[in-house]
């Protein structure tokens, strides 16, 4: 079985008011990439998926198309939240991880 592990992706950070949104899809588009071409089975997040405990509906798309393409391809994804995300944001998104199992 291939994992990947990952943390600390801070979805909706800026940096000096600068939104950092397009890094971010650049790191997600190349982790889906690494993810296809190394034909992992299992993706692990722990901790700080979103860089505030409510963040932005652009970060919150950002994850969400994300899982939604990990669903796709049938990567199993585990979550573990960190100290910067909220229980009821990350539960929010349980149906669409119970597709990826």
């Amino acid at each position: 079985m291939k994992i990947i592990h990952t943390a600390d992706w801070h979805l909706g950070k800026e940096l000096h008011q600068n939104p950092l949104e397009t890094d971010h899809t650049l790191f997600l588009e190349w982790l889906l990439d690494c993810i296809r071409e190394q034909d992992i089975e299992v993706l692990l997040i722990a901790g700080d998926v979103f860089d505030h405990a409510n963040p932005s509906n652009e970060a919150r798309k950002l994850y969400f198309t994300f899982l939604t393409r990990m669903a796709a391809l049938g990567v199993q994804v585990v979550v573990i939240g960190g100290n910067h995300d909220s229980v009821q944001m990350l539960s929010s998104s349980s149906e669409l991880l119970d597709l990826v199992n």
